[in-house]
């Protein structure tokens, strides 16, 4: 697996968390934040799954990309929806 794959992976650990407390506080950035993370997490996986992995065939690793992939689209799709129930950037939506 190549280095920056690696990197890019572990990264997840620290933004997959940061998302899921922004999203908990009903931030815009926590939502943006997702949309991007899973859309690049989609996108690394394809990656590695249909380009580094020599199997043939459907694999659990396939499956579970394309598992991550319908996530990310149903969650771009349902964006829009989700955020007028956000807090804005630059407000911490303690005041009225």
């Amino acid at each position: 697996m190549p280095v920056w794959l690696m990197w890019y992976f572990t990264s997840l650990t620290v933004f997959d968390p940061l998302a899921a407390l922004l999203l908990a506080l009903r931030r815009l950035e926590g939502l943006l934040l997702g949309c991007v993370l899973l859309a690049s997490d989609a996108v690394a996986n394809g990656y590695a799954n249909y380009v580094l992995d020599a199997a043939a065939g459907i694999t659990l690793g396939r499956i579970g990309q394309a598992f991550v992939t319908v996530l990310a689209v149903v969650l771009i799709a349902a964006a829009p929806r989700v955020a007028p129930w956000l807090h804005r950037p630059g407000r911490l939506g303690l005041l009225p």
